[in-house]
């Protein structure tokens, strides 16, 4: 019964997180929970607006990777954003090629000293999905890459086929490092 009662307490209390988050979002232009800063030059989150674009300009933020299926705010690229569009149909894994090519932009923008916003929706699935598998590609494990953005951001919630696909996405960076080092 105690569980209960405490489960309950929890919903009730993100439900007002979410609320708040959200009254915040149209006035303040970006979500409470929006920016969570993984690494010094990456970040995920959630949907901005045009104010946070500017906010995000502030925060010496270079390039946005959108993974939801419409480009809301496409305008970021008109705002002196780098910009990508990796559209990815809610609650699914994102497929192979879409996932290298968004690690590989984000990859690019920080070696060239920039910083890499990724973001769906809420920055539940879709965005940490692409969060890890960028983690990926600079060498981490799946493990140690999801419990880096889950100590930052502890509500993720990736779907475990997103996580299957990142699993699968280690196994590629191994074996293509294994096959680039005898080359």
């Amino acid at each position: 019964m105690l569980s209960k009662i405490k489960s309950i307490i929890t919903l009730i209390i993100i439900f007002f997180q979410k609320v708040y988050d959200n009254i915040y979002r149209v006035f303040a232009g970006m979500p409470t929970l929006k920016r969570s800063q993984i690494t010094a030059n990456l970040f995920l989150g959630s949907q901005y607006n045009l104010l946070g674009l500017r906010k995000m300009k502030a925060l010496g933020i270079t390039a946005i990777i959108n993974m939801r299926m419409h480009s809301i705010y496409s305008e970021a690229q008109y705002e002196g954003f780098h910009y990508l569009h990796l559209p990815t149909v809610d609650n699914t894994p994102p497929p192979m090629d879409t996932l290298i090519k968004g690690a590989d932009f984000a990859d690019a923008e920080i070696k060239q000293g920039g910083k890499v916003y990724i973001h769906c929706r809420q920055g539940l699935g879709r965005g940490p999905t692409m969060t890890i598998a960028y983690l990926l590609k600079t060498g981490l494990t799946f493990q140690d890459a999801f419990d880096l953005v889950k100590k930052v951001r502890t509500f993720i919630n990736p779907r475990p086929e997103q996580i299957e696909r990142l699993k699968e996405l280690e196994q590629y960076y191994k074996t293509n490092k294994a096959e680039h080092t005898t080359v």
